[in-house]
């Protein structure tokens, strides 16, 4: 049997899962009638959908797990980590009521930024149309939500096991102008990020541990300059 994908992933029976692609949450319905044809095909035993907006394939057999890769679009494929997680979106001013800015469009460009980025460690990004904060910006590697006169960037959150919420870093900004800092931040990560795998799950150094290393100021002086 060839070699099983990196990105599939061990479950505790001895099958395997899939975690599937699709930026901010969006999908069309050829993308559910591909998951439910290759889910029936191969019979996976469950599917769900993530926190991170993304569906999952559970239980699948370990000679299936590259057929079903191959055959999926390869827009429902995944980059290799350490890399973009996922960008979660609220769906923002295009049909929400409280929604002030376009949060499906900037998670869009963020991701066409991010995703082929390779980084000490996962990345969870979040962007909320509104103060409502849907998408979690404050516990989020990355996080961008509207303040009403302009997009507010956080860096540094974190749930599981250690939480921490992030930093604002700057407000009052533009699509341009928050890209601008993520691609600058994320150079920052890249430079000067603890690329050691440690602990019991194996993973380096998050963003929420190297902002507390380096200290938000340290950092907003290097991304703001």
């Amino acid at each position: 049997m060839d070699k099983i994908h990196p990105r599939a992933i061990e479950q505790r029976d001895g099958s395997w899962a899939i975690k599937l692609k699709s930026t901010s949450g969006l999908v069309t319905p050829e993308y559910l009638e591909e998951v439910a044809r290759v889910a029936k095909k191969y019979n996976v035993r469950q599917l769900k959908i993530l926190t991170g907006q993304r569906f999952f394939l559970i239980g699948i057999k370990a000679e299936d797990v590259n057929k079903i890769l191959e055959e999926i679009s390869k827009d429902m494929g995944f980059n290799v980590e350490p890399s973009l997680h996922y960008v979660q979106a609220c769906v923002g001013n295009t049909t929400c009521k409280y929604g002030t800015l376009d949060s499906l469009s900037l998670g869009k460009k963020i991701e066409e930024l991010v995703y082929f980025e390779k980084v000490p460690a996962k990345l969870k990004i979040g962007v909320s149309g509104c103060t409502l904060n849907c998408a979690e910006a404050f516990v989020r590697d990355i996080g961008v939500f509207s303040g009403g006169k302009g997009w507010v960037l956080v860096i540094g959150g974190n749930s599981g096991r250690k939480p921490r919420i992030g930093d604002i870093v700057a407000d009052e900004l533009d699509d341009d102008q928050v890209l601008d800092i993520i691609k600058k931040f994320l150079k920052l990560y890249k430079e000067k990020g603890d690329y050691r795998v440690e602990g019991r799950y194996g993973m380096s150094e998050r963003v929420a541990r190297f902002v507390e290393r380096l200290g938000i100021d340290a950092i907003k002086n290097e991304i703001l300059a």
